[in-house]
């Protein structure tokens, strides 16, 4: 975890500082012969750069099974004219600057780098032997590249993660941890978990935004469709669904998704709404629903080259989500609840979950 961390502060101290820099001197204003000293702090958020938490929990339903915990910590670039403007991550992104699809003028782009670790457990957490027809012990510590290519109206982003699978995922430490932290049991079935494996995902997904106001000021709504696939020995799967947003002075963004492998921070996008959103507060209501065709689910069906536990997944899993958000200057927070559909032959019930993601745009 301290590699992660690492890591982590290697790609995002940069991008803080440059970004803390833009704030102070906005290089379009003094290309107009402006006085330093009299710049408008006016701008876009879509200047700046965003650092994003997210955490996600069934503890929120007073549950501890199935999809237990997820956390990660991404950082986004500010707004680019090309992906190897980037100060840290340009040197590998810039690949992709002429590639087909990407290469459009009209589009901005951004870079984004993150870390993440999710947790999965099965109900009967107190039997130290494995237990047959729930769903095998895992964690999935990772970490990864993100893409994104964006007009005000649709939203691409391309998105490649890397990671591990097994003992070397940390996940049996991290509950351990957590659990005597808040003085409970804990599960007593890691040694059962799934086998050492590296891990490697591929995700595209495209959203496309249609506002009720384009200033987005004042009670506003929007539709957030969107659709993808990911490819990859932990999952691959296509997916669709769509985000309904209703409230007061809406951020001019692409909403803010759970943790999945094709979500990066939100990415305001340059438009009236955006230049006034960091001097506003508003409030949204917001309903998600997403369908997955699953092909692989490494969770569940166990290790790819190695023999493990495993169970028979339903091809067909939906999330339905229900939250309420909150932007202020440089900083948006929501909650949502998630109701997930069965995910294995055999699970009882479906499962709920909440999550909690905060983004600060520096």
């Amino acid at each position: 975890m301290k590699t992660a961390l690492s890591l982590l502060a290697f790609f995002a101290i940069p991008h803080l500082v440059l970004a803390q820099l833009s704030q102070d001197v906005n290089p379009g204003q003094l290309s107009q012969g402006m006085d330093p000293d009299r710049i408008s702090h006016d701008v876009s958020p879509a200047h700046f750069g965003a650092l994003t938490f997210y955490f996600e929990n069934d503890a929120f339903a007073n549950t501890d099974r199935d999809y237990t915990n997820g956390a990660r910590i991404s950082w986004t670039s500010p707004s680019l004219n090309r992906f190897s403007d980037d100060p840290t991550a340009g040197g590998v992104a810039g690949f992709f600057d002429d590639a087909p699809l990407m290469g459009d003028s009209s589009y901005t782009r951004n870079v984004a780098v993150f870390i993440g670790q999710n947790l999965y457990t099965p109900v009967n957490t107190q039997a130290n032997t494995l237990v047959p027809n729930e769903r095998p012990y895992a964690g999935w510590l990772y970490g990864g590249l993100g893409l994104v290519w964006k007009t005000p109206r649709v939203k691409n982003t391309f998105v490649l993660t890397l990671g591990v699978v097994g003992p070397w995922a940390l996940g049996e430490e991290t509950q351990h941890a957590v659990h005597h932290a808040l003085g409970q049991r804990s599960p007593q079935g890691w040694d059962n978990q799934l086998r050492n494996e590296v891990g490697i995902n591929a995700s595209y997904e495209r959203k496309w935004r249609f506002r009720s106001n384009p200033e987005g000021s004042g009670i506003a709504c929007d539709f957030l469709p969107y659709a993808g696939a990911t490819l990859g020995n932990v999952y691959t799967l296509a997916n669709i669904g769509g985000e309904y947003r209703l409230g007061y002075n809406l951020p001019d963004d692409f909403g803010t998704s759970g943790i999945s492998d094709a979500a990066t921070t939100p990415t305001p996008v340059e438009g009236a709404a955006a230049r006034n959103w960091i001097h506003r507060f508003g409030m949204h209501m917001f309903a998600r629903a997403e369908g997955r065709a699953v092909a692989r689910n490494i969770f569940l069906d166990g290790n790819t080259f190695r023999s493990s536990h495993s169970v028979d997944k339903n091809i067909f899993v939906a999330d339905l989500s229900l939250g309420l958000a909150m932007n202020w200057r440089n900083s948006k927070l929501s909650y949502a609840f998630t109701y997930r559909t069965r995910e294995f032959k055999g699970q009882p019930e479906g499962q709920l979950f909440g999550s909690i993601t905060l983004s600060v745009f520096f």
